[in-house]
């Protein structure tokens, strides 16, 4: 099983020529059912994918042959087994496969690229976060990504409070602290000095949270953003002291130690995936500030010629649009038809490969959330 990451994105989107395939469709977790159903629902897809090679002038047997590994994927129960909420396949000389936990609209694409618009929509393992699972008893470091945590080893993290503080004697003797010299003359007793009382609670999580954060400033990337988990109070205790420079501004709040690690994991990516949106967020407020620029594009063959031309930072495009059409023989101009003819390529997906392999960014929206509802806008690099 493939592990979808921000480079396996861009593989797929460079490969280019010959005849590809790729199917998208929702799948149900397991359950009962989930088997027959999932598999039944892959069936009619290969179905669909091979009147699809024939009609481009692929030989049956050599349409059998291309697929037959997706068939025996559809017949596996192991497979099924591990189903999450939709499955993308991507099928040419041999065959990717990534179960996902985002719900793909059943769809079959055959061409010389592989339609990648509906993946763009899903996490990637190489978007990873870390957690910081922190109480007065046992603190833990986390490392998280689309499919859940596992636990890190910090040998030079304390193990709680107590284990910070055990070399001073500062919550032993309540900040008392003496002085002993010789006997003076007539058997005086030296004077003895006491602190004010009690110790400090609040400094004393601050030393062990200083401590904390003195490993992790140390350890930890600068890159990798970091979801704090604790109870209400001790969340801006920690942020006073804390010099990471990637902590997150959300944190999970409650006992993490009474705290499942699926629902921590749960509720820190969905902080750690608006963190991983503020690129995102950005780039649209980079949209609507410059609107009038040169430098943004919303029409489709201006933005279109520029992806070519490895001109386009930023892509945006609705999640539902399409612009059929076929780029013919590297002609200057598209041709472009009001509906979807044989041979035709959805444009607005084959801007979207070009920037992804000039290395630009393409997000995927409802659209909705498109500026002024354009199907498509492209911030240009010049």
């Amino acid at each position: 099983m493939d592990v979808l990451s921000s480079e396996t994105v861009r593989e797929l989107a460079s490969a280019h020529g010959g005849i590809r395939v790729s199917l998208y469709m929702p799948t149900k977790r397991f359950s009962p059912d989930a088997v027959f159903e999932n598999a039944t629902r892959l069936k009619n897809l290969l179905k669909e994918a091979r009147a699809e090679l024939i009609a481009r002038a692929v030989r049956p047997a050599s349409a059998d042959e291309m697929l037959k590994d997706v068939h025996a994927l559809a017949d596996d129960r192991q497979f099924w087994l591990g189903a999450r909420d939709g499955l993308a396949l991507f099928i040419d000389g041999g065959t990717r496969a990534f179960r996902l936990p985002v719900a793909f609209e059943e769809s079959v694409y055959v061409g010389e690229r592989f339609r990648v618009r509906p993946l763009l929509a899903a996490p990637r393992a190489d978007q990873r976060f870390y957690v910081l699972s922190l109480s007065l008893k046992r603190p833990r470091l986390l490392l998280g990504g689309p499919d859940g945590l596992r636990e890190l080893t910090v040998e030079e993290m304390p193990e709680g409070l107590q284990d910070a503080l055990r070399w001073d004697d500062f919550e032993k003797r309540s900040l008392q602290f003496h002085t002993r010299t010789a006997a003076a003359p007539g058997g005086r007793r030296p004077a003895v000095f006491h602190g004010s009382g009690e110790p400090d609670p609040k400094e004393e999580i601050a030393r062990y949270f200083r401590g904390i954060d003195r490993v992790l400033v140390e350890h930890l990337d600068e890159r990798t953003p970091v979801v704090l988990a604790a109870v209400d109070y001790l969340v801006p205790l920690y942020r006073e002291v804390s010099g990471l420079k990637t902590l997150a501004s959300e944190a999970v709040t409650g006992s993490p130690d009474e705290m499942a690690d699926t629902e921590l994991h749960a509720r820190a990516l969905a902080i750690a995936e608006r963190v991983f949106d503020r690129e995102k967020r950005a780039a649209l407020e980079r949209v609507v500030e410059q609107w009038t620029s040169p430098k943004v594009v919303t029409d489709p063959l201006q933005l279109l010629e520029a992806a070519s031309e490895h001109r386009v930072d930023t892509l945006f495009v609705a999640t539902d649009a399409e612009l059929w059409g076929a780029w013919r023989n590297g002609g200057p101009v598209p041709e472009v038809h009001p509906v979807q003819q044989p041979g035709d390529e959805d444009l607005l997906d084959v801007a979207s490969v070009l920037t992804l392999r000039s290395n630009g960014a393409v997000h995927v929206l409802a659209a909705d959330e498109m500026p002024h509802q354009e199907p498509a806008i492209a911030i240009l690099r010049y």
